[in-house]
């Protein structure tokens, strides 16, 4: 009987507490799980960091932009405004800063530009330089002979690497200056060499301007390109894809029919290639589409969306819809399905000199996230990063006859579809993350195995038949 109480009492006490063979263990298995999740941890900040896009450096075209933007955001619509002078050591610098001004400010639609032509004329009545300094009294009268409501002047000066890009807005008939934009950008290439071209001639001192007694000038039209005009019905023609097509750009695709007044697909070329991002505010825009042959509605529903919401300025959209080339005012940005036929039929061929970027497209997919394509290996996907300065290439529909039955390329189908279909392409993006939810998969089921070692298949002798 003592026996027994004594046995029991002993089991009592150390039934609780493991050998230290079984302790050590133990502290093995935990510090196995601690370095698998380590090494998930480590692969995923490797990734977040891959993915993290470097702020970049703001240049000349960046402070145009943004100073247009800020005279647009400022006046109200329809005022008249002329880009007086902008005061710099080259007139070539200062000639790049105004054309570019005024063709943002045109693209806006919303204020009126005083025609470059008429103040060049007045420029050289008074024998002013563009880049010379003009006072405010002088820009004011001079706004007065050009009939405009608000004048522009602008200033860049060097400090060493850093330049300080200025401009002002002023009421002519206030004097009064109703805004003034100034930031700093970096010394880039451009800036040096637009500042190399200097003139011999002398800045002139530009005495007062007294405004003409005689009538007022005559109203002096904005500026508005010749556009071309559509083809009549006995005009249109049969293309292929790669063909050049009537705006100069690249024939990508060919529905087979003329239904809906369209039957190509014409991308604009190369040099018309803009780099935006798709949204500067993060603007929803829902209801898109993205099968072929829907991009025009797609912009028209991001370009009304947009003029609501302040502050949308120079987007992936706007630009393609402002875009003007040869004539030709018709461009939009394609929709997800028109982006995959530019990437199979021009792209895989090696034609319209694409690069192995990321490419906008105007559908938007869960969540109303922009769909963009990578042009290396053909990847899609959407984003949630609206604000990505990625490549647009505009497109533009193409009206052509009705054949009895579509033309077939050698190389595609009559629909302009690559026949040799690779199959969904997988990005290594897909790939990486589906290697790393497979890692996570075997490190959770080893987890559990060494957690639950009576759980794991037996290997005792018994249990592999032997007694």
């Amino acid at each position: 009987m003592i026996y027994k109480i004594c046995y029991y009492k002993r089991k009592l006490l150390f039934s609780n507490f493991e050998a230290p063979g079984e302790i050590k263990v133990a502290k093995v298995d935990s510090m196995k799980k601690m370095w698998i999740f380590a090494g998930l941890v480590i692969v995923g900040m490797m990734l977040a960091c891959a993915s993290t896009e470097v702020p970049r450096e703001l240049d000349l075209d960046d402070a145009i932009r943004m100073a247009s933007r800020d005279i647009n955001d400022t006046l109200p619509a329809g005022t008249k405004v002329a880009l007086i002078n902008f005061s710099s050591p080259s007139d070539i610098f200062s000639l790049y800063v105004l054309e570019e001004m005024t063709t943002h400010l045109v693209r806006s639609r919303n204020l009126v530009v005083v025609d470059r032509r008429e103040i060049d004329r007045i420029r050289a009545e008074m024998d002013f330089q563009l880049s010379g300094d003009v006072s405010d009294e002088s820009a004011q009268r001079i706004g007065m002979m050009l009939g405009a409501q608000s004048i522009v002047t602008g200033s860049i000066i060097t400090m060493g690497d850093i330049h300080r890009f200025r401009t002002n807005v002023i009421n002519v008939t206030t004097a009064a200056i109703e805004t003034s934009f100034s930031i700093s950008i970096n010394d880039t290439a451009q800036i040096q060499f637009l500042l190399a071209q200097r003139t011999d001639r002398p800045t002139p001192q530009v005495a007062a301007v007294h405004a003409p007694q005689a009538a007022p000038a005559p109203e002096v039209p904005a500026y508005v390109p010749a556009l071309a005009q559509p083809p009549a019905a006995s005009e249109l023609r049969e293309f292929r894809i790669g063909d050049i097509g009537p705006a100069g750009g690249i024939i990508f695709f060919d529905s087979g029919n003329n239904a809906g007044g369209w039957r190509f697909l014409e991308a604009a070329p190369a040099e018309a290639e803009i780099q935006a991002p798709w949204s500067v505010r993060y603007t929803r825009v829902s209801d898109t589409r993205a099968e072929i042959g829907s991009g025009r509605r797609n912009t028209q529903l991001i370009l009304e969306s947009f003029r609501r919401t302040p502050g949308e300025w120079d987007t992936a959209a706007q630009l393609a819809d402002d875009l003007v080339f040869n004539g030709f005012d018709d461009w939009f940005l394609p929709s997800q399905g028109e982006l995959d036929q530019m990437f199979g039929n021009l792209r895989r061929r090696n034609i319209g000199d694409f690069r192995n970027e990321w490419y906008w497209s105007s559908s938007t997919g869960w969540g109303d996230r922009p769909y963009r394509q990578y042009f290396r290996d053909g990847q899609l996907g959407s984003t949630q990063t609206h604000t990505n300065r990625h490549l647009v290439r505009p497109i533009r529909q193409v009206p052509g006859p009705n054949p009895a039955r579509a033309s077939v390329d050698p190389h595609f189908g009559a629909a302009g579809i690559a026949e040799a279909d690779d199959g969904p392409r997988v990005g290594w993006g897909t790939k990486i993350l589906g290697g790393l939810l497979a890692g996570g998969l075997l490190g959770y089921i080893a987890w559990v195995v060494m957690a639950n070692p009576d759980s794991a298949p037996s290997m005792s002798p018994s249990a592999r038949g032997f007694r």
